[in-house]
């Protein structure tokens, strides 16, 4: 072929005339080169490594091995997540059909059912469960802990119904509250509320108590926290403690009261008579 402005004769392979300079081939851009703007590159020979310097940076092998290792890395982060996310899913799983049941006190217990979707028991799962609670329907974890070597459901939702087949009070019980000590949880010193009137925000009172309830009930005109805890005395002892807030519907604190847990007195028997006397 000619060159168009000089005339020469030139290859067919010739990209520029070698008389006059005049580009006689366009370069072909590649379909990333469209979408990035960027020219395409000469391809690296092949015996050269991967990312290879003169300055002695890193070699294909070691690259790859980073690579890899960002990648697991990166898919055990993802999976931590996922189980994270589950387990909060999971355990946030009772406390909502119970403020769901809730919704429907003065309802039948047959209409909450239906519309929840939720059957209802007459019995726990649980010897333990239906010794130490009263109850007229059960909604319980399929997941089981063992407290003090007894085995408990992690959380119920017991409902209290009226002559008339309504529900009456919904309480929800979170047993893995006492997974680690029957006493409850262990905190730093005794909650004290006194600063709190009926002006105050439940919100407020519950941030500062800043531990998990063992049980909440849920009434047509309250809401009582029970929690269960525990601390060391000036002296060493460690004093147990039952502490039951309220509110009112509106979310407002009512009062609270403490109750002090001592162990059990042991009877000491009178010694049997001698033989002689």
């Amino acid at each position: 072929m000619k060159c168009p402005k000089c005339g020469e004769n030139a290859n067919k392979d010739d990209r520029i005339c070698r008389n006059c300079g005049t580009v006689l081939k366009k370069e072909k851009k590649s379909l990333l080169s469209l979408f990035t703007g960027k020219k395409n590159k000469s391809a690296a020979p092949s015996n050269v490594p991967l990312l290879e310097t003169k300055g002695g940076g890193l070699d294909s092998g070691k690259f790859k091995y980073i690579k890899n290792a960002a990648v697991v890395g990166a898919i055990a982060v993802i999976v931590i997540l996922v189980l994270v996310l589950i387990f909060h899913v999971a355990s946030g799983k009772g406390l909502k059909q119970a403020e769901k049941f809730s919704g429907y006190i003065g309802s039948k217990v047959s209409v909450a059912e239906k519309e929840l979707e939720i059957h209802l028991k007459d019995s726990s799962s649980f010897t333990s469960v239906n010794k130490a609670d009263k109850f007229d329907f059960i909604y319980e974890s399929e997941d089981d802990i063992s407290v003090s070597d007894v085995k408990f459901p992690e959380w119920t939702v017991t409902i209290l119904k009226t002559d008339s087949e309504k529900i009456d009070q919904v309480i929800f019980t979170d047993y893995r509250v006492l997974k680690k000590d029957s006493r409850g949880q262990k905190t730093d010193k005794r909650i004290d509320l006194d600063k709190y009137d009926t002006s105050s925000k439940m919100s407020t009172v519950l941030d500062d108590i800043d531990i998990d309830p063992f049980r909440i009930t849920y009434d047509v005109s309250y809401i009582k926290y029970e929690f269960r805890y525990y601390y060391k005395l000036d002296n060493g002892d460690v004093q147990s403690v039952i502490l039951n807030v309220v509110s009112n519907i509106d979310n407002k604190f009512m009062y609270s009261i403490s109750d002090d847990v001592y162990p059990v007195e042991l009877s000491i028997a009178e010694p049997a008579p001698r033989a002689d006397q």
